[in-house]
């Protein structure tokens, strides 16, 4: 049935392999993300087989299906108070700002019998989760007084922490380039590792795992600048796609095709480029744009924004370009194409990660796992 996303395993093998042989010669350990598939339990063995050790998922449904995997699995989104049995009995680790949370956690593993792994989430100002701490270089006078309050809570939960039985603080990570759309460089992870010895020198615990971001931080692996006190990366953009996510650069050693989304033609008919009648809002309460560029070939697919976002899609032929979209239609100008088009032929789309994350978790779009 169409639509029908097609994930290329071999190349997110291949991928994973590449990234994984750079990080390697840094010391630093990738936790592959399969967010982005929906938690698909044949990615996740493809991460594993291209040699990285630790899954991460921001769902817990997610990483249910990944129970039989053999490996630590990271919960890296900060639990919900509400699921925090399902995040000890599912994930080796999670990602905690809460302390109110990591107490539930404690008392959860203390039911199942477990020690639950933390990391504690530090924001460098990104303005995402964590305790807000800056980059070590506060541009505001009010930003001194809340740093020094978010010290002095840092303090309280983690001697706090060490006191519990069934949790076991690992580490500090943070995040970039989500919401804030801060990109990290080797200068913004000051106030970061000053945290790291605090937790050291202060109470004695050692910080085994420290994690510098997601895949914006990637290009700092590629051009040797990484941090070297940073140990662990979470990455699923850029093997999946092969593109990190601060500048969007694409590597040569890569595959940019591990996802083709291959839609259906409903309908070929030539027709004009610009609306006839008066122009309003779309569907999506969007006033739309258009340039009229005569009567033109289009077909219109069996795709549309309730499947995914085709702002993040690209038509594999150049000479083959997106027009428009509505909830269920995905309107393409096949008039320059060098195949002669037919309804029912099929168009196949190359993915970006949104393009990839909406269509991979969509119940309307068949997914399949292929290995050539």
């Amino acid at each position: 049935m169409y639509p029908l996303l097609k994930i290329n395993k071999k190349k997110i093998v291949e991928n994973t392999q590449a990234v994984i042989q750079r990080t390697t010669k840094l010391g630093v350990a990738v936790t592959a993300v399969t967010k982005c598939t929906g938690g698909n339990l044949e990615i996740a063995q493809a991460f594993l087989d291209g040699g990285a050790t630790t899954i991460g998922d921001s769902r817990i449904k997610n990483l249910k299906n990944l129970a039989p995997l053999p490996c630590e699995k990271w919960l890296i989104r900060v639990p919900m108070p509400s699921e925090v049995n399902h995040a000890v009995a599912y994930a080796t680790l999670s990602l905690n700002s809460e302390i109110t949370t990591i107490r539930l956690l404690n008392q959860a593993a203390r039911a199942q019998g477990k020690i639950h792994g933390v990391l504690y989430m530090l924001d460098l100002g990104d303005l995402r989760e964590g305790l807000f701490i800056g980059d070590g270089n506060p541009a505001k006078p009010e930003m001194n007084d809340l740093i020094t309050t978010a010290f002095a809570k840092l303090d309280q939960d983690i001697e706090e922490i060490a006191a519990m039985k069934n949790i076991k603080l690992r580490g500090i990570a943070t995040n970039a380039t989500c919401v804030g759309a801060t990109i990290p460089t080797p200068q913004t992870f000051g106030a970061f590792f000053k945290v790291k010895s605090r937790i050291e020198d202060k109470y004695q615990l050692p910080c085994e795992i420290i994690s510098g971001g997601n895949s914006s931080a990637y290009y700092l692996v590629d051009n040797q600048t990484l941090p070297g006190e940073i140990n662990n990366l979470r990455l699923g953009d850029v093997i999946l796609f092969g593109r990190e996510s601060a500048y969007y650069h694409c590597y040569d050693y890569l595959h940019q095709d591990a996802f083709i989304l291959d839609v259906e033609i409903l309908e070929l008919q030539d027709k004009p480029t610009y609306p006839v009648g008066e122009i309003g809002r779309n569907a999506f309460g969007e006033i739309p744009a258009f340039e009229d560029k005569g009567i033109r070939r289009r077909a219109i697919c069996g795709l549309g924004r309730q499947d995914t976002d085709t702002d993040h899609i690209f038509p594999l032929l150049p000479e083959l370009t997106i027009e428009g979209s509505s909830s269920d239609h995905l309107v393409i100008d096949v008039t320059d194409a060098k195949t002669t088009y037919q309804v029912g032929d099929i168009i196949s789309l190359r993915c970006d990660y949104v393009g990839a994350l909406h269509a991979a978790t969509s119940s309307y779009v068949d997914k399949i796992v292929i290995t050539q």
